[in-house]
């Protein structure tokens, strides 16, 4: 099985960049230039993306936004946010919901090392999960029974 990313980042020179930095990480980089074009990428494709990298502040659907929706449609992969613009309480608010890590723009140092823990660490949940679905039960599930 292949480990795969989605980079969620309205500013397009942002996700041609991303792109190639981490070709090869990744076996294949979905991208999406807005929350909302992301979550229908996500939802489209849940199964094979492992990681997703995302930008806090863009129009139409925040990345806040993104990880809640992802989480309520169990969807446990590992949120990387890499912004300019992230303000505390946005940031906490992603906390909440499990965001994996937090890189700021344009920041390049440890990007690479954070991706490829994420891409690994989220082709180590879909594993788990597909060998023992009954007993698995992801940490972010936990944190949102505590939200709830």
């Amino acid at each position: 099985m292949s480990k795969n990313l989605l980079i969620i980042d309205d500013e397009e020179l942002i996700v041609k960049n991303l792109s190639m930095i981490l070709e090869d990480l990744a076996d294949k980089i979905f991208t999406a230039r807005d929350g909302q074009e992301g979550i229908n990428v996500l939802l489209q494709n849940k199964e094979n993306i492992h990681c997703i990298i995302c930008d806090i502040n863009m129009p139409r659907m925040n990345g806040v936004d993104v990880i809640k929706k992802a989480r309520k449609e169990k969807i446990n992969i590992p949120f990387i946010f890499y912004t300019a613009h992230g303000n505390h309480e946005l940031m906490m608010e992603a906390v909440k919901y499990g965001a994996f890590d937090f890189i700021d723009k344009p920041n390049m140092e440890g990007l690479e090392e954070i991706i490829s823990r994420g891409l690994s660490e989220g082709f180590e949940l879909k594993n788990k999960r597909e060998k023992n679905p009954e007993e698995y039960i992801s940490e972010y599930q936990k944190i949102l029974k505590k939200i709830k």
